[in-house]
């Protein structure tokens, strides 16, 4: 019988009382409870990820994880319950962001111009130059953004058949002129009265009133839009004013404008040649956002502060949830001459808790070995490499299960602007730099031309771990047998919704890996 009390230790910002509802003696009744019951599937402690609020996590807790875990597998669950869910804010934004006109035409002319630049061979439809139809490629986003048509424009469509490595190879005889790049583009710009009529109506916008601007020589209405376009975003776009005026920006120069659009281009270029762009209409989108909206993802409001969260409950300190249960098993186990099997399940972001609790445990608990399972984490490489490198041979047992990239790529995260999912975007958006590794996407593992030992060392070392434990990498969907199913379709089925990887991690609770 599910009782909270017993099962779920909760925290805010890594801490428990008064900034949570758990207290430093509730972490230790949960701990005593766990050993004194010591069932031979031992005790499981799972680590929900990073899109899930308190409530949703206490009600999956109760009402899918624990008759999995208990009923079915017959292990003690703990749940680390950790306020992760804070994402509504830079979803919304990313939802106002798609219907910005600014953002749209945005991407229109950037794919113009990546087409343009970008050879035939690179296997992408509408790439070669001087094929480009302008009219057909605005009229097909038009009907994008509309939700006319499933996908993106029939030009952006690119060959499954070559792999990144050679569309990297095939893409390095793309001739970058910057300075006549610059100047195609500032002339395209000035040719494209909607482009301008969309750029004015933000610079109206950031304007005193009687610093509005029409959209082009001609008189016409000025109209202003709000956007969410960043400051620094702003100020490289338009012109400052004369030092003696205090607010506002001087005229729209076109030119400063094509400067912008032409860096995002060049980014876009440089990722294909890299063999790091994660197809070409999501490669444009991201840099897009990047330029244009970097406050306004998510990256220090969310991703940041829930990487800080992960690690902050393992400092030391009677206040600190994760510090004080790992406290408590050393405590509890002291004397104990064979361990408890604990099993750690880390969905999402919950991976990097993980992380984190291994090298507390280094200290704490130094004769304790762990089984691993992860779900779609979102750990990096480096994070991973890191960890194994020092704790790797505490970790008794490992295996992930995620979506194999085809999956991966089309779990749509926000309709219209991200078509790809999660990972992909803490990948491309929320780490320091776009294509950042992360453990839970198959690409980096299977395009090893690319993500080689020479250049990526981090990932290569995961991939000789991995190698250590049998079948240790399960991507959806997989019928490889017990313990090695999976046919999760979305990054948030792995814990609680897909069937085969729950099948999956209870056979292995029972009957081990």
């Amino acid at each position: 019988m599910f009782i909270s009390k017993n099962h779920i230790i909760h925290l805010a910002d890594g801490r428990l009382q008064p900034a949570s509802t758990t207290s430093a003696a509730d972490v230790r009744h949960i701990v005593r409870q766990a050993l004194q019951q010591n069932p031979a599937a031992g005790i499981v402690i799972h680590f929900h990820g990073g899109l899930v609020n308190k409530n949703r996590a206490r009600e999956t807790a109760e009402q899918r994880l624990y008759p999995l875990y208990a009923d079915k597998a017959g292990a003690y669950p703990i749940f680390f319950v950790w306020e992760s869910g804070f994402f509504e804010a830079p979803l919304n934004n990313l939802k106002e962001i798609a219907n910005e006109k600014i953002f749209r035409e945005f991407v229109k002319k950037i794919s113009e111009w990546v087409l343009k630049k970008l050879p035939a061979s690179v296997g992408i439809k509408g790439a070669g130059g001087v094929g480009v139809n302008e009219i057909k490629l605005r009229q097909e986003f038009d009907d994008w953004f509309a939700g006319r048509r499933d996908t993106p424009p029939d030009a952006l469509h690119k060959s499954a058949s070559l792999s990144d490595a050679v569309i990297a190879a095939n893409t390095r005889s793309a001739a970058l002129d910057v300075d006549e790049l610059n100047a195609d583009i500032t002339d395209s710009i000035e040719g494209d009265p909607v482009f301008q009529e969309a750029v004015t109506e933000v610079y109206n916008g950031l304007q005193p009133r009687n610093g509005l601007q029409s959209a082009t020589r001609s008189e016409g209405t000025r109209v202003a839009s709000n956007s969410q376009i960043s400051k620094e975003a702003a100020d490289r776009l338009f012109e400052p004013q004369p030092a003696e005026t205090t607010k506002g920006f001087g005229a729209i120069a076109w030119w400063k404008v094509a400067k912008v659009v032409a860096a995002i281009v060049l980014r876009v270029i440089r990722r294909f040649r890299a063999g790091r762009a994660h197809g070409p209409y999501v490669t444009l989108v991201e840099e897009a956002l990047r330029e244009l909206y970097i406050d306004k993802i998510g990256r220090s409001l969310w991703w940041d502060r829930m990487k800080k969260d992960t690690a902050d409950a393992f400092t030391e300190g009677n206040e600190y949830g994760g510090h004080v249960f790992l406290s408590a098993l050393k405590e509890e186990l002291e004397g104990v001459q064979t361990p408890p099997r604990i099993t750690l399940v880390g969905h999402s972001t919950g991976a990097i808790y993980i992380c984190h609790l291994l090298r507390s445990a280094a200290r704490l608990l130094p004769n304790q070995q762990f089984d691993v399972l992860f779900e779609a984490p979102a750990a990096t490489h480096a994070l991973m490499a890191a960890t194994v490198a020092e704790h790797g041979g505490r970790i008794s047992h490992f295996r992930q299960f995620a979506m194999c990239d085809e999956r991966e790529a089309g779990d749509t995260l926000v309709p219209i602007l991200y078509c790809s999912s999660l990972l992909y975007f803490v990948s491309g958006m929320l780490e320091n730099e776009p294509d950042e590794p992360l453990v839970g996407m198959q690409r980096y593992l299977s395009e090893s031309d690319v993500y080689n030992a020479d250049a990526f060392p981090n990932i290569q070392a995961c991939r000789e771990f991995y190698a250590k434990y049998p079948n240790s990498l399960v991507w959806s969907p997989s019928v490889a047998g017990d313990g090695r199913n999976s046919d999760g379709r979305k990054h948030g089925d792995f814990d609680d919704a897909d069937a085969g990887t729950m099948g999956s991690v209870a056979y292995i609770l029972q009957h081990g890996y």
